[in-house]
């Protein structure tokens, strides 16, 4: 077996970590630098969904703080957004706001 250094390990394995990193943020901790990046990795079509549930919470008073988005995850073609301690799951994939159930989704409006 041929030993490496363990700096080649470790090179080796940071892109499979990168690739398999997705990043869940409170919406009050959003900056402009990250709004800046969920919107320049997402399809204008998304963008516009995650902008309509993002109304819609602040129509419905949901506090920022209780509002978690998750981007760059390899499992989601989009956004995720959903509301701590409730059960409210929603992505924003393929143009679609999907609400997410049990682990299946109903698409609740198409952009």
């Amino acid at each position: 077996m041929m030993k490496l250094p363990l700096t080649t390990i470790v090179i080796l394995a940071l892109p499979v970590s990168e690739v398999a990193r997705a990043d869940t943020l409170q919406l009050s901790e959003i900056d402009r630098k990250t709004e800046a990046h969920i919107r320049s990795g997402n399809t204008g079509r998304n963008v516009q969904c995650f902008a309509y549930i993002l109304k819609d919470f602040e129509e419905r008073k949901i506090r920022k703080s209780d509002i978690y988005v998750t981007f760059d995850d390899p499992n989601i073609d989009g956004i995720g957004v959903a509301i701590a301690e409730t059960d409210e799951n929603y992505t924003c994939e393929a143009g679609e706001l999907r609400a997410w159930e049990a682990g299946e989704y109903q698409a609740v409006k198409a952009f």
